[in-house]
């Protein structure tokens, strides 16, 4: 845009000081280039027009899932801890500065995914050529679930007061926008994924084209829908969760019988069963030639957190805790799906060497009470420091736990009961395609029902499990552990019932550190725009 104010200026400046020299009606605009009025011009560049839009989650900037993400919404919950390989980790201490570069890369990759959104919604919505009215709405209905995806991940991680950019950039005084006000993000996330739950086919339909395999459905803005309901205390500060209206939500994804549990926990986070029947969105990633991250659509969260370090050159920057190590039952297999620990699976190095806890011990030089992540892990060393193992931002036992807690927070502790039992029954299969050493490779679990928990009345790491609310939280802790959800668990359940940020506080967390602070970078470029309490 600046470009071309710069043209237009010298054009006025030759046609005043130079009279006849200049052609008054000279033509400025090069046919041959692309932009956003010569583009959109048929259905193919339509559907081009939402890529960029998903592209994002990925992270152009790598402040996506593909690297910086996993760290900012894993390292502040109380399940994750910095290793000795990252001194010091600013996202696990609560102090991360506005100049962290971590934070800048995401703020800048959503906002892509904001500007994508915006532009394709603008180019469908303005397209007067003959188009198919369930294309047109299934178009329609991904760029609204994808720009309340990007803003509820930077409401999530920045607060309410990010800037509200609706529509593309038309002049120059778009790009600096100021802060928005409460309650606007909040409205807009909520907007975006109810036109996006009445626009979108349903996953089986959806799935019907296999190019469109991984695209957002009908259910997955139903879901994220409920879950925005049950986020609002983080997305709109002082109010408290919808919990009815994300019950109805849920009601409607269970009752499609578009999703499933797989029997198998494990193929939840393998590359070869991606976008299975419980997968109710995913990112997806895909490692091709390039080499460390070259090809910019790949995941290094192996590398960085997966195994330890001194084995197969392992970077283990993040990684589970103790406490984490502790949440498990006695006779859960998930521990050993989840975790690299003792008695559970062996790891084979690119070399051929198969490894095991006591190598893996051995070779470690400190932080010996902590653990590898095995999920989203390969058992077999991968010649990259990347893999194509898809992100599952959301799956149908996420569903389940939701519905689970919104019948319990409506009043309807009993009946939120089989739906819990749905999840921890599937976490006691037989998992035949498991390493053979593994127990429960050829023996069932053992962890009892919801009925059966309250029975024995245990405690896990101070918290008893002798209602229904104490039990959702273990079992969302152990079935999505790794999985994004923890600190915003107890950051929600916090903001209702400050017992909830406890383990947090203990950490060193305040509430001036809910939220990252924005970048120095943006401040200092929009002078319009001011920071949140971490810039203060």
């Amino acid at each position: 845009m600046k470009r071309n104010t710069t043209i237009i200026a010298a054009a006025f400046t030759c046609l005043t000081f130079m009279g006849g020299g200049c052609k008054p009606d000279m033509d400025l605009t090069n046919p041959q280039e692309i932009s956003i009025g010569t583009y959109y011009k048929n259905v193919a560049e339509l559907e081009a027009a939402i890529i960029p839009a998903y592209q994002a989650i990925i992270g152009k900037v790598q402040g996506g899932y593909a690297r910086s993400l996993y760290y900012e919404l894993l390292a502040p919950g109380d399940d994750f801890t910095h290793t000795f390989k990252w001194e010091p980790m600013y996202q696990d201490t609560y102090n991360t500065p506005s100049s962290d570069g971590m934070a800048l890369s995401s703020w800048k990759d959503f906002f892509n995914g904001v500007f994508a959104a915006n532009t394709a919604l603008q180019g469908i919505e303005n397209f007067t050529g003959t188009i198919d009215a369930g294309v047109k709405n299934r178009m329609l209905g991904e760029a609204h679930f994808l720009r309340g995806l990007h803003y509820m991940h930077l409401c999530m991680m920045f607060g309410e007061t990010v800037p509200l950019i609706e529509k593309p950039v038309a002049g120059d005084a778009d790009y600096y926008p100021t802060n928005s006000t409460a309650g606007k993000i909040y409205a807009r996330i909520i907007d975006d994924f109810k036109q996006a739950a009445e626009l979108l086919p349903l996953r089986s339909a959806m799935y019907a084209n296999a190019a469109f395999t991984g695209r957002a459905t009908k259910g997955a803005a139903q879901a994220y829908l409920a879950k925005a309901y049950m986020y609002r205390p983080i997305l709109e500060a002082g109010k408290t969760a919808e919990f009815d209206k994300a019950r109805d939500e849920l009601k409607k994804v269970i009752d499609s019988k578009e999703y499933r549990l797989v029997d198998n926990f494990r193929d939840n986070s393998l590359e070869a069963t991606e976008n299975n029947a419980e997968s109710v969105f995913e990112v997806q990633m895909q490692n091709g030639p390039g080499w460390l991250g070259d090809d910019m659509s790949c995941s290094w969260r192996w590398q960085e957190i997966g195994m330890y370090d001194g084995t197969g050159g392992a970077w283990w920057n993040l990684a589970p805790n103790k406490k984490t190590y502790n949440e498990f039952e006695p006779g859960d297999p998930r521990k050993y799906m989840t975790l690299w620990c003792d008695n559970g699976a062996t790891y084979t190095q690119i070399d051929g060497k198969v490894t095991d806890y006591a190598y893996w011990m051995a070779h470690l030089a400190t932080n010996k009470d902590f653990y590898g992540t095995r999920k989203y892990c390969p058992d077999v060393q991968t010649a990259d420091f990347d893999d194509g193992i898809n992100d599952r931002l959301l799956r149908y036992a996420d569903v389940l736990l939701m519905y689970a807690e919104c019948l319990n927070e409506t009043g309807d502790a009993n009946g939120a009961k089989p739906y819990i039992n749905m999840v921890r029954a599937r976490a006691n299969k037989v998992v035949p395609t498991e390493q053979p050493q593994l127990w429960y490779q050829h023996s069932p679990g053992t962890i009892p029902d919801v009925d059966g928990l309250l029975a024995k009345d245990t405690t896990i790491n101070g918290i008893r499990l002798n209602n229904i609310k104490n039990i959702i939280q273990h079992e969302r802790y152990v079935e999505l552990c790794g999985e994004y959800l923890r600190y915003f668990d107890l950051l929600r359940w916090g903001l209702a019932d400050a017992k909830w940020l406890e383990p947090l506080k203990a950490l060193g967390w305040t509430p001036r550190a809910t939220y990252y602070p924005f970048p120095q970078a943006e401040l200092d470029n929009n002078k319009n725009l001011k920071g949140n309490d971490m810039n203060r």
